[in-house]
């Protein structure tokens, strides 16, 4: 995998105009868990120069079954493996 290169005024720029991690690593083209390890150094880089970066929030997963299928499948396999 090649690795994707991004400028830090590309990065601040992302950071400023983004509210979570996965926004930015759309931004940078990078991964979320190199996106994050950045924005923590340069976090600690500019707090040093009194620069407060905004916040940044995990995306929330998104649930693909609804519990009525869930409750569904358990109740075919309680069926299935009860009559042995």
């Amino acid at each position: 995998m090649l690795r994707k290169r991004c400028s830090d005024d590309a990065f601040l720029e992302a950071v400023y105009s983004s509210s979570t991690y996965a926004e930015i690593s759309e931004k940078t083209g990078q991964k979320i868990s190199t996106t994050m390890a950045r924005y923590i150094r340069t976090k600690k880089i500019l707090e040093k120069q009194n620069i407060i970066l905004p916040k940044m929030l995990r995306k929330q997963h998104t649930r693909n079954s609804n519990i009525s299928n869930l409750a569904a499948k358990a109740k075919t396999l309680q069926k299935l493996y009860s009559d042995i």
